[in-house]
């Protein structure tokens, strides 16, 4: 390139507030002005002399390959196709993509080296700031945005919009193929089919956490990348599961009874059913975790109504294991602490009652009788 042909780049472009680049004809990068620098992180040292497409890696705003050796922008324009807005997620210096729009100016003949300039503005989109959802789990599935408001519409009232996003959130950020999520949620439909359906549910998705969204494919929060799906910054969103183990654990660490009581229900507070209850009837891999959940939620309980007896505390013991039956009536120890306590407190009749409550739980539901230890309980609060 002559003196002459890069001052004339340098002044039409140089200072332009669009990133601007040019390339010859083998894809080298001859130019790069500062507002690239600024948008995409490279220096001109870095990006001069380098293979465009190798540099940048772009790819659709789904995710998909789009730069290569031979350049489709070059091709579109030697067929005099002209590129006036092509959005594409291109790689930053960090390793993070980005979404932008890319028009290109191919250049007079008698700029000999360089054959295209490529000017580049962010989205609007990506100038957003990004707003962490608060993600409910415990129970049906709530979402809610930063100003309070809560994710819903007609779109996510159905049952596999949801169902995304919660299997999206429980994997904080990490990304998930395409594959998995088409065994997940159509484990019996032909591949065809289930593809149809997941880009009609990842649509779903997008416009319902983002309502005014101009394209489905440039939401900030649903991303899409070498065959992959991923919520984005997922590290920033709050999920109740999250807190709720989070305190459980931190209570059973503490040693005075009065803070273990706090955090305790603090934690408790959290769970407001079991997991995803909405979609158990549809999604076997709900219940797994669903299960896990419910034993950590029992035994947090039976955990508190203990510092609550410790305390000196009947009737709020009494209250806690009761609320332990209603979810499992099976549960021998928490029936046996139970009728230990209306015993103390001259319940003697409410004692007898919970014994034979168990006993017709146990027959129903598991097909067995109760253990010696606690029909000798039972015997001895009768004869009493």
């Amino acid at each position: 390139m002559s003196v002459i042909d890069m001052i004339s780049i340098k002044h039409f472009f140089g200072k332009t507030g669009d990133g601007a680049w040019s390339v010859n004809e083998d894809g080298l990068i001859t130019f790069w002005n500062q507002a690239v620098v600024k948008l995409l992180g490279y220096s001109a040292e870095e990006a001069v002399a380098k293979h465009c497409w190798q540099l940048l890696a772009g790819l659709t705003p789904e995710g998909d390959p789009y730069c290569a050796p031979i350049c489709p922008v070059r091709q579109a324009i030697k067929q005099g196709i002209p590129i006036t807005s092509l959005d594409l997620q291109l790689r930053h210096r960090n390793g993070q993509y980005i979404l932008a729009n890319m028009s290109t100016i191919p250049l007079p003949e008698e700029i000999d080296e360089s054959v295209l300039v490529h000017l580049l503005r962010s989205e609007k989109q990506t100038k957003q700031t990004f707003q962490p959802f608060r993600i409910y789990l415990l129970g049906p599935l709530v979402v809610t945005r930063q100003d309070g408001t809560q994710v819903n519409g007609p779109l996510w009232n159905r049952v596999k919009t949801r169902a995304l996003m919660a299997y999206l959130a429980m994997q904080k950020g990490t990304a998930v193929s395409r594959e998995q999520i088409l065994e997940m949620l159509w484990p019996d439909l032909d591949y065809k089919a289930a593809m149809h359906n997941l880009n009609t549910t990842v649509y779903n998705l997008r416009r319902s956490l983002e309502p005014d969204l101009e394209k489905a494919s440039h939401s900030r929060y649903l991303l899409y990348q070498n065959g992959c799906y991923r919520l984005a910054e997922a590290q920033s969103n709050w999920l109740d599961v999250d807190a709720f183990e989070t305190g459980v654990r931190r209570a059973r660490r503490e040693q005075d009874a009065e803070t273990a009581v706090k955090i305790y229900k603090t934690a408790l507070a959290l769970y407001r059913g079991d997991y995803l209850f909405d979609l158990t009837d549809t999604h076997n891999w709900v219940r797994d975790q669903q299960f896990r959940l419910q034993e950590i939620y029992l035994s947090a309980l039976a955990d508190l109504a203990q510092h609550y007896e410790n305390l000196g505390m009947e009737e709020e013991a009494i209250a806690i294991y009761q609320q332990i039956l209603l979810v499992d009536c099976c549960q021998e120890t928490s029936c046996r602490k139970l009728m230990a306590l209306f015993t103390k407190l001259g319940k003697r009749s409410e004692a007898i009652q919970v014994c034979q409550r168990l006993a017709q739980c146990l027959a129903n539901e598991l097909d067995i009788i109760m253990s010696d230890k606690t029909r000798a309980l039972y015997e001895k609060i009768r004869s009493a």
